[in-house]
């Protein structure tokens, strides 16, 4: 069987409590081919071809504008192809899809056929349609806390994916006589 055509991703990377790894992998189809749990910001996204070192530039600028940020996974959501982990706040995955999506106007998520949820998938096609995993109770993981701290290009080549660059978000600012926040 031939692979699929090569494409590219913008991606958040996402750790998910283990139970719900273990459903992601088991009904999201490209989950054994290497992709990772994600929030993604641009889907499809430049030709393979077309990765430059300018096309890495503009990312890792539009990156490192925005500093890291934590957030919580909860959920369930659904919609009717899709059983997701909803993520609050959205307001930082929101601003980070914004400005990569205005560096790069040719590449809308999706094709622009839908608007910007950020969610990370953990269940697609007939798998998100069981009402058993909604009801799962590896759902009790959540909510859970989670730190931003990277956006991955991703690349599929064949029927792998793969990270190509890793460009890490900016370090947050730290008002004068503040505590500065430790990394752990």
């Amino acid at each position: 069987m031939a692979g699929k055509a090569a494409e590219t991703a913008l991606i958040v990377p996402v750790d998910l409590p283990p139970g719900l790894e273990a459903i992601r992998r088991r009904s999201v189809e490209d989950a054994g081919s290497g992709l990772q749990a994600h929030v993604t910001l641009l889907y499809p996204f430049v030709p393979v071809r077309d990765l430059n070192d300018g096309v890495r530039a503009a990312i890792a600028a539009v990156v490192a504008a925005h500093a890291r940020f934590s957030y919580r996974l909860v959920g369930p959501g659904r919609w009717p192809e899709t059983l997701y982990a909803s993520v609050e706040p959205e307001a930082p995955f929101r601003a980070l899809q914004a400005d990569l999506a205005a560096a790069f106007p040719n590449f809308p998520l999706h094709g622009g056929a839908f608007d910007f949820v950020p969610h990370v998938t953990i269940a697609e096609g007939e798998a998100a349609r069981l009402p058993e995993l909604a009801d799962d109770p590896d759902w009790a993981e959540l909510p859970a806390t989670a730190t931003a701290r990277t956006v991955d290009l991703l690349v599929r080549s064949g029927d792998m994916w793969c990270t190509k660059s890793t460009f890490p978000l900016g370090r947050a600012r730290v008002k004068r006589g503040s505590a500065v926040p430790r990394e752990r």
